[in-house]
Formats: C-alpha cells, structure tokens, sequence
C-alpha cells in the first residue's frame, strides 16, 4: 500500500523543496511525485511508501505546518 499525499502550495522558488523536505526527515520513500504550476500556486501529488498511518499523518501536520503551503490531503491506493 502506498500513502498519497495531495499537496497545495503558494508560489515560490522553493515551494516544491519545502513540500519535499519533511518526506526525507521522515525517511520516505518516494515513488512518484508529480508537480503543476498553475495560477495560485503549486499543486503537487506524491505517492509513497514505508509509511504506517501514524507517520502519515504525523507527515501530514509537519506540511499542514510550512507557511507555504495552503491545504493537505492524504490517502491511500493499493498496489499490487
């Protein structure tokens, strides 16, 4: 199973490195990110693994947390 992480950030030269740099604090793995600029910020999905529930959401109010970023979703999706 992986935790899908639905992230909305304000604009920025470092939004995207701001979003990413709680995943790596947390030991995170990654498995796929994808990022889009539009007109009120940053939109950025990502789907990662090693992550139980406590520590996603643990995850989830350190992002909640970035003065940058605007709203948090978290999820999940099956993998098989």
């Amino acid at each position: 199973m992986r935790r899908v992480f639905l992230v909305e950030a304000a604009h920025g030269c470092d939004a995207l490195v701001r979003v990413l740099g709680p995943f790596a604090v947390q030991a995170a793995q990654v498995c796929e990110m994808t990022a889009t600029e539009h007109a009120l910020g940053v939109s950025v999905r990502l789907e990662v693994s090693g992550l139980g529930e406590a520590r996603a959401q643990h995850l989830a109010e350190r992002l909640r947390a970035l003065a940058s970023v605007t709203s948090v979703a978290v999820g999940w999706r099956a993998v098989a």
